[in-house]
Order: C-alpha cells, then structure tokens, then sequence
C-alpha cells in the first residue's frame, strides 16, 4: 500500500494561516471524516494484509557431497519454479543447497507464508523416514545415527506447519533413495508421517510401502515431470497437482484442502492514495525469529527425550542380557554338577565292581591255600546247557542275582563261593566234581 509523504494532508491543507488557531477537532463533520478515514485505512490494511498472493520454495538437491547423485536432477526443479513463478508465485529456488543455506531459505519463506492465499514448498531429492517423520537430505548431510536427522536434514513435519500458515499450502516431496556407505538402524526409504497435518495444508511424497524400494527413484522423476507439465497447462487445479505428484495412488498423501484453481489470478486493482493516519497499534504478531526458536526448542527437547528414551533401552537391554548370561552360566554349573555325580556314581560303581573282584579273588587264593589238593572243574569243561543249569540252580537257592546267560562272570563266580560257604568248603569259586554232582545231580556223568 502506497501512503502520502509526511505531512502530506496537512500540506494540502489552504486554510489560512491566521485560521489555524480556529481549528475545532471535536467538530462533527471533521471527526466524522476522521473515522470514515480511519475505518478505509484500515480495511485496506487488512486487505493488503491477506492479499499476500502466493509464495513458493523449491528446494532441489543433486549433487551430494557424501551421497549418490539423485537421478531427478536441479534443472527439473527450475523447470517446476519457472512454472510456478506464471502462476503468479514468489518463488525462492535454491538448487543443490547445503544445510545451513537450505534452513535459511526455510526461515525467508516462513516470514511470507503468514497471510497468503497459497504456500508450496516442493523438495526434490534424497529423503528417508524415522521415528514417523520423513526428513529432505541437503547436499552436505553426513549421518552415522538416526538422530542426527533432526538437526542435519529438514523434517517434512517442521514444513507442513510452516505452510500451515498460509489459507492454502502444500509440500510436495519428489523423493530418491539414498546410499549409506554403513547401514543405519531405524532408517526407511519409504515415507512416513505420523503428525496430525494442519487442516488447510496437505503433504505428498512421491513414493510409498506399495512401491518397491528400487522402483522408488523413477517414481520420483515421473511425478515431478508429471507436475511440471500440469502447471504448464492452461488451468491446473491443486487436487490435479496434488494427484500426479502423488503418483495417482501409488504414492503416499496426508491432509486435505478444498478444490482450488492454480490459475494466474487477474491483477488485484489499484486503491488509490489515502491520507496518511496512525492507525492504533496491531496486536502482536509473533516474529519469524521467535517462531523459529519455539521450533528449535522443540527439537532439541525431543532430541532429549529420544535420547533418554535410547539411555534408558540400552540399559534395559544390558540388564536382559545379564539375566540371561547369568541364566546360562546357572545352567551350565546345573550341568556340570550333574556330571559330576553321575562320573561319581560311576566311579562308584567300578570300585564295586573292582573290590568285588578282589574278594572273590582273595578267598581263591584263600581256599587254595587252606584247601586240600581237589581237582576243580574248568569252564572249557562244561557246556553252555551245564552252565545255564548251574546259573539257574543258583538262582534257585537265592545264592544268584545276574541273567541266565552262560558266563561265568563274576557273579557266577560270587554265587558259587556263596554255595560252598554255605558247605563249609574250601572258597573257591570254582565247582569241583563232588560239588557239581550235588548241586545237578542229573546232569552227573
């Protein structure tokens, strides 16, 4: 709006000199006129100030420092930001921008989004998604977690808010799939966006889960050629932008806006000069700087949070991983002291065994001694049949516990030494003539 010079109704002002003095401002018509020019001052300020049009940023990133080149490229974003510029926009386009100059394009297109009829923001290049936002690489991004996504790449979310405060806004996100020389935990190619949009903003990305992650580069190059040859025709609407930047239905939309032309609009008329007049003070709008620390703050308090919430994981984990280490070692010492009773039981056994063998063993050598010269009767001198007999007549006189099987074992040998005990015979553990005759007299030869 185009105001008068200082002074400028006073200066047109051919009262006399000597007449000024009687200059009555609680006149009726002149206070009369004085509102009806306070009143026009202000509804053509308040129409200037919502006849912001519409402002646009394209951000396009190429070529990357410590990434692959994306495939869809700067000179398609010019062509996107030319287009937009003969749809009447304000356009900021910045190609292959760093961190830093991409943040401060961010905060010069935030200062002309209050008040506009229409705010797009249209990212061309590498993007991924973590923790439910999807994040624009710039050319200088180098991360080695997830988190630094948050202050080295620009959040999607953060914009959405930002054209948020326009009538109408959108972000328009043509994506390409990055490269990582070392796999990052947490990190997606496809988009996510789990914020509530703003009710006057809608958010497209070019990909989404139903695309294959190889197929997600030249879904990106086919929207953003689609929408730069909708803005070239003669009339395109959003809901059309809207639908060939999202791929039709194969890529991924978040809010909605009413139907509205994109259309050059005809040039507004000219008001014509108004007296100056200060207008009582406007209420406080908050600055862009402002706006952009209660931003900053709030991404530094979720880094915090995110960053407790990972402290607090990790030693969830470690405590887990002790109780199962410890859990582990119980077990193997369960084991090992099962082991060891069962080599005990063992050992135990044998020695049995051994000093089974030993007494039988002495009371031979015992008999022998004290024993007259009587021929014994040698196992090759009897048949398996006679050995059997003699096991199972052994077994009879409860004197033999082992199996039936016609070896002469020890056990034999101990029930044998039991039958001549039981004699009062010389212990032997061998049968002599007389004795087996006795004991199977059938079997007598």
């Amino acid at each position: 709006m185009h105001f008068g010079q200082a002074g400028g109704f006073a200066g047109r002002s051919y009262v006399r000199k000597s007449t000024l003095g009687e200059f009555n401002p609680t006149h009726p018509i002149l206070s009369l006129s004085l509102v009806v020019v306070f009143v026009l001052s202000l509804l053509l300020s308040f129409t200037s100030a919502h006849a912001a049009g519409r402002v646009a940023l394209v951000l396009t990133a190429e070529d990357y420092q410590k990434l692959p080149k994306s495939s869809i490229g700067t000179k398609r974003g010019a062509e996107i930001a030319d287009a937009l510029k003969a749809r009447g926009f304000d356009v900021i386009v910045s190609p292959n921008p760093s961190n830093a100059t991409a943040r401060a394009n961010l905060r010069d297109f935030a200062a002309k989004t209050e008040g506009a009829d229409l705010a797009f923001v249209v990212l061309i290049g590498h993007g991924v998604a973590w923790g439910g936002q999807t994040f624009f690489l710039t050319t200088n991004t180098e991360i080695g977690r997830a988190t630094d996504l948050l202050s080295r790449a620009l959040s999607t979310t953060n914009i959405a808010q930002i054209v948020g405060r326009a009538q109408t806004g959108g972000v328009f996100f043509f994506m390409t799939s990055p490269t990582f020389e070392t796999a990052i935990e947490g990190l997606d190619a496809r988009p996510q966006f789990t914020s509530e949009a703003p009710k006057n903003a809608v958010t497209i990305f070019s990909s989404s889960a139903r695309i294959p992650v190889s197929r997600i580069d030249a879904a990106g190059e086919q929207a953003a050629e689609a929408l730069t040859k909708l803005l070239q025709q003669p009339s395109p609407s959003l809901n059309e932008a809207v639908k060939v930047a999202a791929n039709g239905n194969l890529g991924a939309v978040f809010g909605h806006v009413d139907e509205i032309s994109l259309a050059k609009p005809a040039p507004a008329p000219v008001a014509p000069p108004v007296a100056a007049i200060s207008p009582p003070p406007a209420p406080a709008v908050p600055r862009t700087d402002e706006i952009q620390g209660k931003l900053e703050a709030e991404r530094r308090a979720r880094e915090q949070a995110e960053s407790r919430a990972r402290d607090e994981q990790l030693r969830a984990e470690r405590a887990q991983a002790e109780v199962l280490k410890a859990q582990a070692d119980a077990k193997k010492a369960q084991a090992d002291v099962e082991r060891a009773q069962a080599d005990a039981e063992k050992a135990k056994q044998e020695a049995k065994r051994v000093e089974a063998q030993a007494q039988i063993a002495a009371a031979q050598a015992e008999g022998l001694r004290h024993a007259p010269a009587v021929a014994m009767i040698e196992d090759a001198q009897l048949g398996q049949k006679q050995r059997r007999l003699i096991q199972q007549r052994l077994r009879e006189l409860g004197l033999y516990t082992g199996p039936i099987d016609a070896i002469m074992g020890p056990l034999t040998r101990e029930a044998i030494m039991g039958y001549q005990r039981s004699r009062s015979a010389a212990i032997t553990g061998y049968l002599t003539a007389e004795q087996f005759d006795t004991l199977l007299p059938n079997e007598a030869e």
